[in-house]
């Protein structure tokens, strides 16, 4: 299964559950967001996202969001590069690897011009591959270069643009976690989409324990909004089921 799913900061905005992995069930699936947040703010628009580079979710995006800015993950980068050194050693590769952070480090640290030395310094890396492991891997190698570089440039170019997806990638495994400790719950007549539904509110709304950065506070809070209350289960239950309703006064005779 699949798990269309938009964070912003700490929370999860939207969390869909796919059978396939085309555009159009990506699009379908986040379309629902657009649905509801037009509905909350009409004039609502997003400016800019952040992806893993993967092509349905890219594609999607592109037909939701046709005017939005599209950064790829520098962390999925890294962990894609010793894919593309087929038959290379372990050694070789996570030494080539070491040197593809340092050199996006070094770009992320320069004050301007950083999308011109991101150019200047991917050309030099795959030559540095062709020459150290064969000119099949440099090739190959560029090539990813030229599909993804796009992407990556838009991280650098905008400093409101996050560099890493990594609090989606901890959303992800803290679910997937509890998709395996609860397994057994994958019955017929169960609803995979509604018990996901239910982990991404537990995701936003409990709060963090003690030793953590922002204990005592759950993801809401510390991306700036307020709760209710002070008891997270209580805040679960009324942000859950449509948040306070005013019952109508009753008729006077």
């Amino acid at each position: 299964m699949y798990l269309p799913t938009i964070v912003s900061g700490r929370v999860i905005w939207h969390l869909g559950y796919s059978a396939s992995k085309s555009a159009a069930a990506f699009t379908q699936s986040y379309g629902v967001f657009q649905q509801v947040a037009l509905a909350q703010e009409p004039s609502y628009r997003v400016k800019g996202a952040l992806t893993d580079g993967f092509d349905s979710t890219v594609s999607s995006m592109r037909t939701l969001f046709p005017g939005a800015r599209l950064g790829y993950c520098l962390r999925h980068a890294l962990n894609k590069l010793p894919d593309k050194l087929i038959g290379v050693s372990a050694s070789v590769r996570k030494g080539l690897r070491s040197k593809f952070h340092a050199l996006l480090h070094r770009c992320r640290q320069r004050q301007s011009l950083r999308v011109m030395a991101l150019g200047q310094h991917l050309r030099h890396f795959a030559d540095r591959i062709a020459t150290t492991v064969g000119e099949a891997h440099g090739a190959r190698v560029r090539q990813w270069f030229q599909a993804k570089k796009a992407g990556w440039y838009t991280v650098l170019a905008d400093p409101q643009m996050p560099a890493m997806s990594t609090v989606l990638d901890q959303a992800h495994n803290t679910i997937a976690r509890k998709l395996f400790a609860m397994k057994g719950f994958h019955h017929p007549g169960g609803s995979q989409a509604a018990f996901l539904t239910g982990l991404a509110h537990l995701y936003n709304l409990i709060p963090y324990q003690c030793r953590a950065l922002n204990a005592g506070k759950c993801g809401v809070e510390v991306e700036g909004g307020r709760v209710p209350t002070s008891d997270w289960m209580l805040n679960l239950q009324i942000l859950t089921s449509g948040g306070y309703q005013c019952a109508p006064e009753p008729p006077h005779h």
